[in-house]
């Protein structure tokens, strides 16, 4: 950052407009967003512009209120930040519409491709874990909120009952066998935790904090949280908890040679 930022700093710091710091990547506005016959591949989806879409149906709520066209489905709110997207053929949600970059986002574990070598579709779970990694690798963080894709601002009430998923990595490769899998496997231990949504909005805000901030679909958060609950069984009993936490293996994806 630094390097761009001396290198490509804007020089004419009197005439700047939100206009035209978004052009230039400065400003808040500014997303990544596909251009139609060009997608981009990130760690747990695909992005794609909507013309490049298509059998999905556009929704702020349910499959059976979507649309064929994300025009169709924006309402007067233009407080929303995503909309749904949903498979016509099964009414499966597959991804999200990111309102602001106008592009639709294909979760890598609700899709099937066409690859010139098959290879396993990854788990939500797997994805998860690929995120942690590369969250590690960037920030050298290995503590990480989950929280869940939120379409628009949510109303300001109080409800305890709210929690996020706190992830904490102990170790990002351990290798194990067990009699419920063939050969070894490759897995992340983690220590994990729910903890309340104001609690971990401090921890993800704090200018001292060394927490990231990690969105997933609230399914895909459920399936992390089953898969670290049933691993369990194949750590010892004696470190099964963790203080306040308790602990678990999150299997990353593997290739197939």
């Amino acid at each position: 950052m630094m390097e761009f930022w001396h290198c490509h700093k804007p020089h004419d710091h009197d005439q700047q407009d939100p206009e035209s710091l978004a052009s230039k990547g400065y400003g808040a506005n500014h997303a990544i967003s596909a251009q139609s016959g060009i997608g981009f591949v990130d760690l747990t989806s695909f992005l794609f512009s909507e013309s490049d879409c298509k059998g999905v149906k556009y929704s702020s709520s349910t499959v059976d209120a979507g649309f064929d066209l994300s025009s169709l489905a924006l309402d007067d709110d233009e407080t929303k930040k995503f909309l749904h997207v949903f498979c016509q053929k099964c009414q499966t949600e597959v991804g999200l519409y990111n309102i602001l970059a106008s592009s639709v986002t294909l979760f890598k574990w609700q899709i099937t491709c066409q690859t010139i070598k098959p290879s396993p579709r990854p788990s939500s779970s797997e994805c998860l874990a690929a995120t942690l990694l590369a969250t590690i690798s960037r920030s050298g963080s290995s503590k990480s909120i989950i929280t869940p894709h939120i379409l628009g601002p949510e109303i300001a009430e109080a409800d305890e009952t709210k929690t996020n998923l706190f992830l904490w990595v102990l170790n990002p490769n351990v290798v194990y066998a067990s009699s419920s899998a063939t050969g070894s496997k490759t897995a992340m231990k983690i220590l994990y935790r729910q903890i309340p949504v104001d609690e971990g909005e401090k921890l993800t805000t704090s200018m001292i904090s060394d927490v990231q901030e990690i969105s997933l679909p609230a399914s895909a958060i459920k399936a992390a949280e089953d898969c670290l609950a049933s691993s369990s069984h194949l750590l010892p009993a004696q470190e099964r908890k963790f203080k306040a936490f308790d602990v678990g293996l999150l299997g990353r994806w593997e290739a197939t040679s």
